[in-house]
C-alpha cells in the first residue's frame, strides 16, 4: 500500500481526513506545534486520536518560533480572538500568515524520508455553517493555494520522487465531514476545535462556533458540548 504523510492538528477535519486516509494509504501523522493558544489541547487531541487508530510511525515537529514571530491572535495575547458572530469576509486576526505553508513544507521533508508520495491535509473551502466561506476568510484555504503548492512541490522533489498535496475534504461541508467522521469511527470527544487556551471549549471562536453548527446540521450530539463554557 502505498504510504502518505498526513497533517493532524487534532481538530475535526484532520482527524476525519487522517481516518479516510487509511481506506487508501499507509499513513504516518504528522502533528506540527506551533506555540499557539490551544497548542496543549491540541497535543493531546493529537496523541489521544492517533492512539485510538493506532497511527503508526507519528511525529510532533516543533515550530514554537511561530510564537516569536507573533502577527496573529492565535500566538499573540495582545491580539484579541474575535467572536464568530462578528466575522465578515475580512482576514481575521486568527489568520497565521506562512503557517500552513510551512506545515507542507515539513510534511514534505518527512514524506520525502519516508518515501511517501502523498500528504494529506484535512482542508475545507466553506464549512457551510452560515457563515463566511473559510475561503474567503483565510487565504490560505483557497483551492489555489492547494494548487500552487502541488507546483512548488513539483519544483522542490527530485526527479521521479514527486510529492503531491491532497485535500479530499476541499469540497465537503462541516455536517458531511462529521457523517464521515462518524461513518469511520472518528472518536469526536478527543478531538479539539476551540482556539483559546481553556480547559473547556470557550463557544465563542469561530473554531467553536463552526464545530456547535456542525454538529446541529449533521443531526449528531457533540460530546464536548456538555461541558461548561468558561466565564468571561
Amino acid at each position: 500500500m502505498e504510504r502518505a504523510v498526513v497533517l493532524v492538528s487534532g481538530g475535526i477535519n484532520s482527524v476525519v481526513a487522517a481516518a479516510a486516509a487509511r481506506e487508501q494509504y499507509q499513513t504516518a501523522w504528522m502533528h506540527v506545534a506551533w506555540g499557539h493558544r490551544s497548542a496543549e489541547r491540541e497535543l493531546v487531541a493529537f496523541e489521544a486520536t492517533a492512539n485510538h487508530f493506532k497511527a503508526d510511525p507519528t511525529l510532533v515537529a516543533e515550530l514554537s518560533c511561530m510564537a516569536a514571530i507573533g502577527g496573529n491572535a492565535r500566538v499573540s495575547r495582545r491580539m484579541a480572538i474575535e467572536d464568530a458572530e462578528v466575522l465578515t469576509n475580512k482576514t481575521p486576526a486568527t489568520f497565521a500568515p506562512g503557517l500552513l505553508p510551512t506545515m507542507i513544507s515539513l510534511a514534505a521533508a518527512w514524506a520525502a524520508s519516508l518515501k511517501a508520495r502523498r500528504i494529506v491535509l484535512g482542508l475545507s473551502a466553506d464549512h457551510k455553517t452560515g457563515r463566511s466561506p473559510l475561503a474567503k476568510l483565510y487565504p490560505d484555504h483557497r483551492r489555489e493555494f492547494v494548487q500552487a503548492c502541488n507546483i512548488m512541490l513539483a519544483y522542490a522533489t527530485a526527479p521521479g520522487q514527486e510529492i503531491q498535496l491532497e485535500t479530499p475534504l476541499i469540497d465537503l461541508s462541516r455536517p458531511e465531514v462529521i457523517k464521515l467522521g462518524r461513518r469511520f469511527g472518528v472518536p469526536f470527544d478527543r478531538t479539539w476545535s476551540c482556539y483559546a487556551e481553556n480547559e473547556a471549549p470557550c463557544q465563542r471562536c469561530l473554531g467553536c462556533a463552526d464545530r456547535a453548527a456542525g454538529f446541529v446540521r449533521a443531526g449528531l450530539p457533540d460530546p464536548l458540548a456538555a461541558a461548561p463554557a468558561p466565564a468571561c
